[in-house]
């Protein structure tokens, strides 16, 4: 499916797009909210600056995806593959990232705020500056424990968030204080 159908087809009330082949598509500044794109292939799409807030894109494939500017506020990515992303200045408030493979995710500035990000794979992710204030990294049962190793966190605005029982954290990174 190319850009100009899944527009089209979005404007006349579709909203699922289940499993959709999207590889590469461009969809600079679509207004997609509350989409679903469930298992959807969105791998080297570009998404800059669209609007896809309270999106469903559990199991989508967004490899190497750029969604730098994206709106992403109360979206579900459960369980999706962010790895190699680009989500510069993306926000993500209140987002459900469950289980997602952010590793080597570009995340400078990136709105995290009171994401759910239990279980979800950052590592080597650069979150320079991002704002992770009252995000959910907590352990529990040894089951939903995210995954910072190697993580850039340098500025990275941590008030909030929800450390409990994880595991090294002060002795894995080293954080500096906000200027």
């Amino acid at each position: 499916m190319d850009a100009n159908e899944l527009l089209k087809r979005y404007e006349n009330g579709e909203t699922k797009f289940i499993e959709a082949n999207l590889n590469g598509v461009n969809l600079f500044g679509a207004d997609l909210i509350s989409i679903a794109l469930n298992k959807a292939d969105l791998r080297n799409a570009i998404l800059t600056f669209s609007y896809l807030n309270r999106g469903i894109l559990n199991k989508a494939n967004l490899v190497c995806t750029n969604l730098s500017g994206a709106n992403l506020n109360q979206a579900s990515l459960i369980s999706a593959n962010l790895h190699d992303a680009n989500l510069h200045g993306a926000t993500l408030q209140g987002a459900d990232l469950r289980n997602a493979n952010l590793t080597l995710a570009y995340m400078l500035d990136t709105n995290l705020m009171n994401a759910d990000l239990r279980g979800a794979n950052l590592s080597g992710a650069n979150l320079t500056g991002a704002c992770l204030r009252g995000a959910n990294l907590r352990e529990e049962k040894r089951m939903y424990s995210a995954s910072l190793r190697g993580a850039n966190l340098h500025k990275a605005d941590l008030r909030g968030a929800d450390l409990q029982r994880f595991p090294l954290l002060c002795s894995t990174f080293f954080f500096l204080p906000l200027s």
